[in-house]
């Protein structure tokens, strides 16, 4: 019966972190309206300076991602389709690899990797410190000034970046087909647009939205998590990256697998069965 127990309190834990962090969302959002008349442009400078660390910096590894992601695409579909007939396919195929696949799940990467280590050790700091303790003895909420713009902040920070992603793979993708057989770029193009469909940008926005709240809320709720012991720190900086980076993998999969049988395609290296 050991096992029944073990799977039984897991199950009751990951039920009782589902419910924290709903909890924590939905202080985070309330604050924006109840103490909307409470210090507008030192919560905004707060949203500005998270996209900065979140978005601005992340820009250069997300670039280069992107157009390795690219270059690896084009050179795989052209190995599989061998000629330009195959336009409509490797518009396909870089539409599934680039837009809905791996795209989303290389810049979730690099934001759990870059920001949500840094939001969890930041807020762990201050709780050691006791920094949250005296902002709210100031009468500041610690939700709204040190939560809600991380929130938004990463939320804004992944959708762009997730467009740049897509912008530099598919002009670096591009540039390497060119070298390789003789695309014309309005057939390139037009053919990865045809290939996007309803279902694709749904689960594009629902990996965005869904996917990037999860995991900021992750990032925080860990960081709050922290006691006044210095060692517990560290501790909830790797709880965070790993749960965030389970969250985002699960997730991401099953929108996935949702517009794979939604469509009735089975995207597979080279073509589409």
């Amino acid at each position: 019966m050991v096992w029944i127990d073990r799977i039984g309190k897991a199950t009751v834990d990951l039920f009782r972190y589902g419910v924290f962090l709903v909890g924590l969302l939905y202080l985070s959002v309330k604050v924006v309206w109840t103490e909307r008349d409470l210090g507008q442009r030192d919560f905004w400078r707060q949203v500005l300076f998270q996209i900065y660390f979140t978005g601005v910096q992340a820009v250069g590894p997300v670039v280069a991602l992107g157009i390795a992601v690219g270059v690896f695409a084009i050179v795989e579909g052209i190995g599989g389709i061998g000629s330009l007939s195959g336009a409509e396919s490797l518009g396909q195929m870089v539409t599934v690899v680039v837009l809905r696949e791996i795209g989303p799940l290389l810049t979730g990467g690099v934001i759990i990797v870059r920001s949500v280590t840094a939001i969890a050790a930041e807020l762990g700091v201050m709780r050691v410190q006791r920094e949250i303790e005296a902002l709210e003895v100031m009468g500041i909420s610690p939700i709204r000034h040190l939560i809600t713009p991380r929130l938004f902040g990463g939320l804004f920070s992944l959708l762009a970046l997730n467009v740049l992603f897509g912008i530099a793979a598919l002009i670096g993708g591009f540039l390497i087909a060119r070298l390789l057989v003789p695309i014309p770029a309005d057939l390139y193009f037009s053919a990865v647009v045809s290939a996007v469909s309803p279902a694709d940008l749904l689960a594009f926005a629902l990996k965005i939205v869904v996917g990037g709240i999860g995991v900021f809320l992750i990032a925080c709720y860990h960081g709050m998590k922290v006691d006044r012991s210095p060692t517990a720190v560290p501790v909830e900086v790797s709880r965070a990256s790993l749960n965030a980076l389970v969250f985002m993998v699960v997730f991401y999969g099953a929108v996935s697998l949702s517009v794979i049988i939604q469509s009735g395609t089975v995207p597979i290296l080279g073509g589409f069965f």
